[in-house]
């Protein structure tokens, strides 16, 4: 692979579950935001929304209600039911912000604008990690207050949320598969 400032950085982002109690500063939340709306968009349409959450008792709340239903499951596996019962469980990983991306129509630009996010925040020595899961549960009529809290523009759908913080981690890369390619 050709090595310069940009494949470093995608070669080197990994997703972070472990963050230290520090915080983000308004210069780095502004520099990844602005770096996700350069993000491509079909036909300029830029239909994505980004809503930033640094309140603290929203997290704690919404990790409470989140893992509560978890451990409701009876499906899930026990290493599973032992991180939704752990006392210092937390959707963001400890991370004190959670960007929660939505569109109004398809999802694909608001991707372009998360991974430009994510790489950006990588850049600047801040960690990420996608949440996928609890959009499950904020679709659901316990999950509906805490969407509501959101005020997400009209005709947005929550797509799904991203931590931000600073890594207390460095976890090594997860093998991949570079057959998953063909030239014709």
């Amino acid at each position: 692979m050709i090595s310069n400032q940009v494949t470093e950085v995608i070669s080197k982002r990994r997703s972070i579950r472990k963050y230290k109690a520090e915080p983000v500063t308004e210069e780095q939340l502004s520099t990844i935001l602005e770096c996700g709306f350069l993000a491509p968009s079909g036909s300029n349409c830029q239909n994505w929304h980004v809503t930033v959450v640094k309140n603290p008792d929203y997290i704690a709340r919404l990790s409470k209600s989140f893992a509560e239903m978890m451990q409701k499951n009876g499906n899930l596996p026990e290493r599973m039911k032992e991180r939704f019962s752990a006392p210092n469980f937390s959707v963001s990983f400890g991370a004190p912000v959670v960007l929660f991306i939505s569109a109004d129509g398809p999802r694909d630009n608001a991707c372009f604008l998360a991974e430009n996010m994510v790489l950006t925040a990588h850049s600047i020595g801040l960690g990420t990690c996608y949440l996928g899961g609890i959009i499950a549960y904020l679709e659901t009529e316990e999950g509906k207050a805490f969407v509501d809290e959101l005020n997400l523009p009209q005709g947005c759908r929550l797509l799904f949320g991203i931590t931000v913080g600073v890594p207390d981690e460095e976890p090594e890369a997860k093998p991949r598969d570079y057959t998953k390619v063909n030239f014709i």
